[in-house]
């Protein structure tokens, strides 16, 4: 759909975005990383409060207070990364929370879901705040309201993907660790796209 919206824009004679934004491809990479990224923040997120209602018998306020972590480990980081880290470690600091992100999803495989939630909000965090700044570097000051836009846009497209995705892998097997598995390999996935991101230089 994101392939065909750039190829209708560029025959347009007064398009919704600049098409020079898809000419370098850290751009285009950064917009299938966000794609990726929030379809597997919200998609775990679903999965976490079905499995605790549906397989655990938990309660609706139970359920919810269970992302506590991912939310705390997510305001934390980010605060971090932004303070000290980025500034230090320019955006190497997004795989460092990509990896997090996957360690925490490995370990709700196998391991104490508060424990892999924390893990993995740290690493949201860690990814979120270097991202951003990434994504936006190549982007010319005539091009940074379409930018910001396509960015939003994809956001919305990864969430409203992860959460019909993963809730239908939940819901049909009845199974988080499938769910969860696949999560890993969305993961694995947005590190390729990041990849492709120009990096950010760390500040001397």
């Amino acid at each position: 759909m994101l392939v065909l919206f750039g190829f209708h824009q560029r025959n347009r004679r007064h398009p919704l975005v600049e098409p020079s934004l898809f000419a370098h491809r850290g751009f285009p990479a950064a917009l299938a990383a966000s794609t990726l990224f929030f379809a597997v923040m919200n998609g775990v997120m679903l999965v976490v409060v079905l499995h605790q209602q549906l397989d655990e018998g938990r309660g609706v306020l139970t359920s919810g207070l269970t992302l506590l972590p991912w939310s705390g480990g997510l305001a934390i980081s980010s605060w971090v990364a932004g303070k000290w880290l980025v500034p230090r470690y320019g955006s190497r600091v997004a795989f460092a929370g990509l990896t997090l992100l996957l360690a925490g999803i490995l370990l709700a495989i196998a391991g104490p879901l508060p424990v892999a939630l924390g893990v993995g909000g740290l690493g949201l965090g860690l990814f979120t705040v270097p991202f951003f700044t990434a994504a936006l570097s190549v982007v010319r000051p005539q091009e940074t309201g379409s930018a910001a836009g396509l960015l939003n846009a994809v956001q919305q497209v990864g969430a409203t993907l992860g959460i019909a995705v993963f809730g239908t892998v939940f819901l049909h097997g009845r199974s988080s660790a499938q769910a969860f598995s696949l999560a890993a390999v969305l993961v694995v996935a947005t590190m390729a796209a990041t990849a492709l991101m120009p990096a950010t230089p760390r500040r001397p």
